[in-house]
């Protein structure tokens, strides 16, 4: 066999191949990472029982957020834990979709109970981070103090209520439900990208190395720069 390689080329390769494969063991690493981890085993959750606070004039808050990978708004009502008393912030549902669906909070069941967590939040925006719209019940940040604002509440500081099990509303389909866990239920919010995308993110980057390297021999062949003996 004879191998000539074009130099500049092989050194892209080279880089572009060391790139590829990089990225496909880091998406298999944090495939690991996630793969038979239950968060609810970890924090296990409460049963939690909610009377909501029915204004007839209220609409439910709706935040931004993304479970599997898809975009969805979470939906917020204000309420008092029963027995306490205490004013706290609940999730009351989510539709998938790029655009939320309002409801008067009035429109909710007085009481509710949910198997959850009660978590202390704190406002936290990205730098690049879409402003907040509380004229429209849209927020892009989660704050719980401005959104239990927007739903009444005086409280100085206010806890959330998260369900660990998620409800989802398909706004594209009257009616159509659908349930996954809630990557929002835990003191620290979970990647909401499922382990198996991530697997599948390693297999691709990988395939892609292979291809490229298919890809470089065969140019050299066809230019007469890789040869093989004949037996």
């Amino acid at each position: 066999m004879t191998f000539r390689p074009m130099p500049l080329l092989t050194v892209l390769s080279v880089i572009s191949f060391v790139i590829l494969m990089l990225l496909g063991n880091w998406q298999y690493a944090r495939y690991g990472e996630k793969i038979g981890i239950d968060p609810a085993e970890q924090n296990p959750p409460q049963t939690l029982v909610i009377r909501l606070q029915q204004d007839q004039d209220v609409m439910v808050q709706q935040v931004y957020g993304k479970a599997d990978s898809k975009p969805i708004w979470r939906r917020y009502a204000l309420g008092a834990l029963d027995g306490s008393g205490e004013d706290v912030l609940v999730m009351v549902g989510a539709t998938v979709g790029a655009n939320p669906i309002p409801q008067a909070v009035s429109k909710l069941s007085e009481m509710i109970t949910i198997e959850g967590n009660l978590l202390e939040r704190t406002a936290t925006k990205g730098l690049f981070g879409v402003e907040d719209e509380p004229e429209k019940n849209m927020w892009f940040t989660m704050d719980p103090q401005a959104i239990a604002a927007a739903l009444g509440s005086e409280v100085a500081t206010i806890r959330v209520v998260e369900p660990v099990t998620l409800t989802l509303l398909n706004s594209g389909t009257q009616g159509q439900f659908s349930q996954m866990p809630n990557p929002y239920a835990f003191a620290k919010p979970l990647d909401p990208l499922p382990p198996e995308r991530h697997f599948g993110y390693a297999l691709t980057w990988w395939g892609m190395a292979i291809g490229l390297l298919g890809v470089y021999l065969a140019l050299h062949h066809s230019k007469g720069r890789l040869r093989f003996r004949k037996a």
